[in-house]
């Protein structure tokens, strides 16, 4: 069977880190480490956000993600020398951010978690794999979800913030951020979780330490542009925005100037305590009553639940929660979703039309 090219293969590609290394020459770059909480100088690039056959050994899939990272080094290069955002721009930033969200070691690793959280049962005889099969199974089905999917963010709006201030743009080893301001500041009852085809939904990704590309729902959000650029002049949009590097990244912050590592390591201060102590939180529930009508469950803690007991497992990841957002970045006068009334939540018109959501009934409603 033929190999891949390269052992060593990165769930951040370097062409994304190079920007931000130093004189963009892609050789060393300057991170900041959150578990030790210290600033490193001048660390080789390209060790960075890399594992030994990441993807496994498939030589097709290489070439598919070489792909996806090519046209995304010509398309920051294309914005870098003042290029437009025209209709290709905009179809291979799009691409790359839900692939590069997709890909990361941190996406691996909380599929994987959530992976053994609903296996690891009292009592279950599933087979266990370890950690590092959970990690290696979920990269290769975030792949294939990826080439099923891609165009579920078709719908998002886009635009590039270019950074007109002196505090950078810092970017991670999590680089493309899903977050949702409607999730936390207009909350549906009983807090759903929210996700890629979620009402509200917004991606942010850095490009270099001076432009960010952002996508938006519409539907909710409104952001005065002019030709999907916007100026950026206040230090504090850009903290609010480098504030979700902080809050997502796995292990290392990547920033350009060595100067500026004092700044970057009081931001990593402020966000280190609103970061999730656990990955996730696991819920278990037992049967309790069993009729005609159904049947009711009780939540126990795991160490209480008998073997041979019906059960049902509610796992939900850990999000953090920015403290600001983007002064730009507005609700819109009457932001709505679409619903059906169910568990499901909040949805976007254009994941209905492009068929990523199940189920009938879907009204628009004003949130």
């Amino acid at each position: 069977m033929a190999m891949a090219d390269n052992k060593n293969q990165h769930f951040v590609p370097r062409t994304h880190l190079k920007p931000f290394t130093l004189n963009g020459e892609g050789l060393a770059i300057n991170l900041f480490n959150m578990t030790g909480m210290k600033a490193i100088q001048n660390a080789p690039a390209k060790n960075q956000c890399s594992k030994d056959y990441f993807y496994g050994q498939d030589p097709q899939l290489e070439q598919a993600i070489q792909s996806v990272e090519g046209h995304y080094g010509k398309a920051v290069r294309h914005l870098a020398e003042g290029g437009s955002v025209q209709s290709g721009v905009d179809v291979v930033l799009r691409r790359y951010v839900y692939h590069q969200y997709l890909r990361t070691e941190a996406a691996a690793q909380a599929s994987a978690t959530m992976m053994l959280a609903m296996t690891d049962l009292p009592g279950s005889d599933f087979p266990m794999p370890t950690f590092g099969e959970a990690v290696k199974i979920a990269t290769k089905q975030a792949m294939l979800h990826y080439a099923e999917t891609m165009r579920i963010v078709d719908d998002l709006k886009m635009c590039i913030v270019r950074n007109a201030t002196d505090l950078p743009f810092v970017t991670s080893d999590n680089p493309a951020v899903l977050t949702n301001r409607l999730h936390y500041q207009r909350p549906p009852p009983g807090k759903r979780a929210f996700g890629v085809k979620t009402a509200g939904a917004l991606f942010f990704l850095p490009l270099t330490p001076s432009s960010l590309a952002l996508f938006y729902d519409g539907a909710v959000y409104s952001i005065a542009h002019k030709r999907h650029l916007v100026d950026v002049r206040r230090l504090s949009d850009v903290a609010a925005l480098n504030d979700h590097q902080y809050l997502n990244c796995a292990a290392n912050i990547y920033f350009g100037e060595w100067e500026g590592r004092d700044r970057v390591a009081i931001a990593a201060a402020n966000a280190a305590a609103r970061r999730p102590a656990t990955p996730h939180t696991r819920t278990h529930a037992v049967i309790d009553q069993s009729d005609d009508l159904g049947e009711r469950f009780k939540v126990e803690p795991v160490s209480d639940i008998r073997d041979g007991r019906k059960r049902l497992v509610h796992v939900v990841m850990n999000k953090p929660t920015p403290s600001t957002w983007p002064s730009f970045l507005r609700f819109r006068a009457n932001p709505s979703g679409w619903s059906n009334g169910t568990g499901a939540g909040l949805t976007r018109r254009g994941c209905l039309d492009q068929g990523y959501v199940m189920g009938r009934g879907y009204t628009r409603v004003r949130v």
